[in-house]
């Protein structure tokens, strides 16, 4: 008699009581292997599930991680096109200011030579009044000498005169001296016009802006129109910042292409 068939017939009761503790231990064996197995199937789904719930939280940490990188390296970008925006601002009004103390030097330059041009027109006017004046008080000092010899002659003649003769002669040199003193005084006049004519007439030639400031008027306008040659070709025309115009880098890259190039 077998374990499986209750009916076989064991030849000893210790046989049937071994096939019945060895089929107990095969049921035990059989529960436990199919324990072992859930629990070893329970432990590799936790295991898995473990790993897909890590796997997704690392991903999780990682793209949050990336996204809050990105988002910095953004603000970051934004905070350094800020700065050189402020910073391209600053130079621009540092070069207008530079650019207007230069014109206000120019205009104090043009402003200092007015002046001295005036001073010196009116030094050159006071002095040519001055001659004029000498001139003239020569000139009346000369006919108030001639009238006064003029007077004498006269008082003269007419103290010494002894007889018609006599006064005939006198008369005759009274208007001799007379005629002559007329025509002195007349050349006098003549030569007072002819004196001052010329000085009324004299042209002055006015220079308002000397030759050095000139030259640099002329080395500043050069600079200006090459910055904003500059500025129209690469900035507006040539699709480029105008920043860049004022750096040294965009120069040097310029100069290595045309080297290049040749």
């Amino acid at each position: 008699m077998s374990v499986d068939n209750p009916n076989q017939e064991y030849r000893t009761r210790e046989e049937y009581k071994r096939a019945k503790a060895e089929e107990l231990q095969r049921k035990k064996d059989a529960e436990k292997r199919a324990k072992d197995e859930a629990r070893q199937q329970k432990d590799a789904a936790e295991k898995r599930a473990k790993d897909e719930a890590r796997q997704q939280k690392d991903a999780a940490e990682k793209r949050a991680k990336d996204e809050a990188r990105q988002q910095k390296d953004a603000e970051k970008r934004v905070k350094d096109e800020a700065r050189q925006q402020r910073d391209a601002e600053k130079r621009a009004k540092d070069e207008a200011r530079q650019q207007k103390e230069a014109e206000q030097r120019a205009k104090d330059e043009v402003q200092k030579t007015k002046d001295a041009e005036q001073r010196a027109q009116a030094v050159a006017r006071k002095q040519q009044t001055q001659t004029v004046t000498q001139k003239t008080e020569n000139a009346e000092k000369q006919s108030q000498a001639l009238t006064q010899k003029i007077q004498s002659a006269d008082q003269q003649a007419t103290i010494k005169a002894p007889s018609q003769k006599g006064e005939k002669g006198t008369t005759s040199k009274v208007k001799k001296t007379e005629k002559s003193a007329t025509r002195e005084v007349q050349r006098t006049k003549e030569s007072k016009n002819v004196e001052t004519e010329p000085v009324s007439h004299k042209r002055i030639r006015i220079r308002l802006i000397p030759i050095w400031l000139r030259i640099i008027l002329l080395l500043v306008l050069v600079i200006v129109s090459v910055m904003t040659g500059a500025v129209v070709g690469y900035g507006m025309l040539g699709g480029g910042e105008i920043a860049e115009v004022f750096k040294e880098s965009t120069w040097t890259h310029i100069l290595d292409l045309v080297d290049k190039g040749k």
